[in-house]
């Protein structure tokens, strides 16, 4: 590994603070609604989603690309491909040219997201490891906060200028060729091929598919519901997104208190939670109470991710950590690109408009996984109790 210098942490973090830089576009889909009239709205939501989509692409060849020309120029050529392919759209009126654009964006992705995670796990040991994993949830919804905010300021002037946010990367790529240590291949541990992730890993990849695809239903809805009900201006959405991500980083950074406190219980609470919010954001037409909810949501919600990479990530090999960092993040990745067509067709069955019917839908599904992870969480700890038992008996 090269030397550790004082920059190294904040390069790393750096990554994840613009990891879901996708979603910088969110809050523009009513725009881009009333700019391309003939677009499908599926279409339209796959234009913030398609970049998690492709990305996929680059994320599993992304361990070879690795192996072969290091960590650090990886990154860097994603972080460049990206800013460069975020950011011409905001010079383009083809819907077409700025859907491949975006697919560009998210190939970029793919090359430095999945070392947000990885890199910490390489890098740093013990208890600061641990709570490094915390913070990078944290740090993220940070990152995001930021850039909402900063689309928030700028849609004012012209939506389409928010694409121009992307060129930001292009700093961070230059920190990353200064300070990212490049991981050498030989420096990780041999590699075992018979080595298998334990079906509970799995499933926690699963769920976090799940998770992630109904935070991403509510994201995309959120600014839509805003504009059907007439909440606020159109620099409301992206406000109230970029709070959603405050809300975030606050549950980012007291996850390890809450887990000290609740254990498995962590996951239930963040899921009923969320559910509830949901619902008040549907049936509460009263605006501040909408924007409340929203904001309330993400940082309940937040608790959730924490939780499931820290447990998936628990008691692995450094190959074991690799190989499930690549599969939490290819949840992510096909999470944002199947929920515009999960809940766009969910939406069409219910009493209400077709934001309103997904909404329901999502908050629905998350009572369920909230009753369901309490269930699994009050017999996980009853078998550990009752392997406590036995142990005392015997010694």
């Amino acid at each position: 590994m090269s030397k550790i210098t004082r920059w190294a942490l904040p390069s790393i973090l750096s990554l994840s603070a613009v990891s879901g830089v996708s979603a910088l576009i969110t809050g523009i889909t009513p725009q881009l609604h009333a700019q391309f009239k003939t677009v499908p709205t599926t279409l339209i939501e796959w234009t913030v989603t398609i970049a998690n989509f492709s990305a996929l692409l680059t994320l599993i060849i992304n361990p070879r690309l690795t192996k072969r020309f290091g960590v650090r120029k990886v990154v860097v050529v994603g972080l460049l491909m990206s800013g460069i392919a975020g950011a011409v759209p905001a010079i383009l009126t083809n819907f077409t040219a700025i859907f491949s654009c975006r697919i560009i964006l998210g190939l970029g992705i793919g090359l430095f997201s999945p070392h947000a995670i990885s890199m910490i796990a390489h890098v740093y040991q013990g208890d600061f490891r641990a709570r490094l994993l915390g913070y990078q949830t944290g740090i993220s919804a940070l990152g995001n906060a930021v850039l909402l905010a900063f689309a928030g300021i700028v849609i004012v002037v012209s939506w389409r200028a928010v694409f121009a946010i992307y060129l930001l990367l292009i700093p961070i790529a230059v920190l990353v060729i200064r300070a990212l240590p490049n991981v050498a291949d030989n420096e990780k541990e041999p590699v075992n091929s018979n080595q298998r992730l334990p079906v509970l890993q799995l499933f926690l990849c699963l769920l976090a598919f799940v998770t992630y695809m109904l935070i991403w239903g509510v994201q995309l809805k959120l600014p839509v519901l805003f504009a059907s009900h007439h909440i606020g201006s159109p620099s409301t959405a992206n406000w109230t997104l970029s709070a959603m991500n405050i809300g975030g980083l606050v549950a980012g950074l007291t996850f390890g208190r809450l887990h000290a406190k609740l254990s498995a219980y962590t996951l239930s609470l963040g899921y009923l939670g969320a559910a509830l919010s949901v619902f008040a954001m549907v049936f509460v037409r009263q605006p501040s109470v909408v924007i409340l909810a929203s904001v309330f949501f993400n940082y309940i919600y937040s608790y959730t991710g924490p939780y499931l990479v820290y447990r998936s990530n628990l008691g692995l090999s450094d190959q074991l950590i690799d190989r499930v960092s690549s599969y939490l993040t290819m949840a992510t990745i096909i999470s944002a690109f199947f929920a515009p067509v999960v809940w766009n067709w969910l939406g069409q069955f219910g009493t209400g408009t077709l934001t309103e019917n997904a909404l329901i839908w999502i908050g629905g599904s998350l009572s369920v996984i909230a009753i369901g992870s309490f269930v699994f969480a009050k017999n996980d700890l009853k078998k550990d109790s009752t392997k406590k038992g036995d142990y005392d008996e015997r010694y």
